[in-house]
């Protein structure tokens, strides 16, 4: 199933990131939360053979939210658990820095409803980038996309996965020319909707497994 554009278009200013590549994936020791994350946190090879190479838990003493701009605001939005994976392809640098967060059921809605604002604000504030939704694998989606492969991310998404409260945030990253899987702006596009689609479908697989042991 291809990633089908629905709406949208904007610009953004993206957060740097420092890319280092790291081992293969291996489980942190505070595992709070990792069972209702864990199809979010386990999809690995697929979009070409992208791997995940690091994974890191929200520290136990966060708080249970973090701030996101609105325009000139910050808002809060509640994360109970959080995990971050880092993908690449063989030997390059990061592709892709994933966050999986799961909400607080009760406030799910207004986070979603403030994370898609806080994007689009930042889409309308800049003027290098697309902004547009997508629906794949029954799930919405946002992204933001540089109209160059420039700085250091060329692109953020959003999922929404209603059913669990969980909002997933992939940036994808730019590498030096030699350390990177993409060649031209049109190869890194083709491989960020590759990931987008392989990364929901594995996903909505690994989420049967779960029920069929009910």
């Amino acid at each position: 199933m291809r990633v089908l554009i629905l709406i949208g278009a904007a610009a953004l200013a993206f957060t740097a990131i420092n890319p280092a590549l790291g081992q293969r994936i291996q489980t942190p020791n505070k595992v709070d939360g990792i069972i209702r994350l864990q199809p979010y946190v386990r999809c690995d090879d697929f979009a070409e053979g992208v791997r995940g190479v690091k994974l890191d838990g929200r520290p136990k003493d966060a708080e249970p939210w973090r701030e996101v701009s609105v325009g000139s605001t910050k808002r809060r939005v509640s994360v109970v658990h959080g995990y971050r994976v880092m993908y690449a392809y063989p030997s390059t640098d990061f592709f892709a820095n994933l966050k999986a967060e799961q909400s607080d059921p009760a406030k799910y809605g207004e986070d979603k409803a403030t994370l898609k604002l806080s994007l689009s604000e930042i889409g309308r504030a800049e003027g290098s980038a697309d902004v547009k939704e997508f629906k794949v694998e029954g799930v919405m989606g946002q992204t933001l996309t540089k109209r160059a492969l420039t700085g250091s991310t060329v692109g953020i998404t959003q999922i929404f996965f209603d059913k669990d409260s969980v909002i997933v945030t992939i940036y994808f990253l730019n590498q030096t020319p030699n350390k990177r899987k993409f060649k031209t702006y049109e190869e890194f596009v083709s491989l960020r909707d590759k990931f987008i689609e392989g990364y929901a479908e594995c996903v909505a697989n690994k989420r049967l497994i779960p029920l069929l042991l009910q």
